[in-house]
């Protein structure tokens, strides 16, 4: 059986449709456009919004009469901002070397860094959609390659450099004692000591979660990271002896990262030292290529 739709039907579908979606797009107070941009619900960069913050509407040669007293921490209560938590504190008088460092167009209030130290909120105002879409953030100086450019206005970037804790080694091949000390209580005697020697700080794997995350379903989605059976362990002490290797476990007799990877720079311990394979290697595997497969007897 076939059916004819009139034009006219289709036409009302069209309509129905059409006007079904404006004001579906009407009632749904989560989207609002702003010069042709979409934006969500947002008090920043449209002038429906000023008498949020203000007592009445700004404009030239009006007081800007905030509410809350001026106090950032509730006009911008809708970000979230919990002391403590938030990307950066507010409502405090940094200290005179940082104060030293803040540029002059960074401005403070009452001494204090508050969100428009960093934040130029009328900048919104401007009606520049293109200066909205490069800075949406209205960061003052933006925009930056990238975000910590503009933390280095004010800290010094030599002082958040990365610790790498692996590189132990100076230009003169001598060990940087500092660097033992991310996980050794004490520098070890690289030519006396063995693992079973030395004392950790504690448990390695937070240690090694600072900068390698998400470890603990690793490798292939699985927790090694416990007492291995006995089948496993056995092939492990077969191993160190057929390879001149050291495969070392914790405290507690668990797999931990150093099992598996050497964290210690090529030529921090001696190359006769079983301790000393995998030190440089690719992934720094003990037993590079087959470290999975030896143990697992693949």
């Amino acid at each position: 059986m076939k059916f004819k739709i009139s034009t006219a039907i289709i036409t009302a579908l069209i309509v129905f449709i059409f006007l079904g979606s404006s004001s579906a797009v009407e009632k749904d107070s989560t989207k609002r456009e702003t010069d042709g941009l979409p934006y969500s619900i947002n008090l920043h960069f449209t002038a429906k919004y000023c008498t949020e913050c203000h007592e009445k509407k700004p404009g030239e040669g009006v007081e800007t009469l905030l509410k809350f007293g001026g106090d950032f921490t509730q006009l911008c209560k809708c970000h979230g901002y919990t002391p403590g938590t938030y990307i950066h504190p507010v409502d405090i008088e940094p200290t005179k070397e940082k104060k030293s460092r803040i540029p002059a167009d960074f401005p403070l209030v009452n001494g204090k860094i508050v969100c428009t130290t960093c934040h130029d909120i009328y900048q919104q105002c401007a009606g520049d959609p293109k200066r909205r879409l490069l800075n949406p953030k209205f960061l003052r100086g933006a925009p930056y390659p990238s975000r910590t450019t503009l933390c280095f206005k004010c800290h010094d970037e030599n002082k958040y450099k990365m610790l790498d804790p692996h590189n132990q080694l100076d230009e003169e091949g001598e060990i940087i004692e500092v660097k033992c000390l991310y996980c050794h209580t004490k520098v070890p005697d690289v030519k006396k000591e063995h693992f079973k020697d030395v004392e950790l700080v504690g448990d390695l794997v937070p240690l090694c979660q600072r900068c390698h995350s998400n470890i603990t379903r690793h490798p292939a989605g699985q927790n090694h990271l416990s007492v291995p059976p006995r089948k496993i362990l056995e092939r492990m002490k077969a191993l160190e002896s057929q390879y001149g290797v050291v495969l070392p476990l914790d405290y507690e007799g668990k797999v931990t990262c150093a099992t598996c990877h050497n964290p210690h720079e090529r030529g921090v311990i001696g190359i006769e030292s079983a301790g000393s394979r995998g030190a440089g290697e690719k992934f720094r595997h003990r037993l590079p290529i087959n470290m999975c497969k030896a143990c697992h007897g693949m």
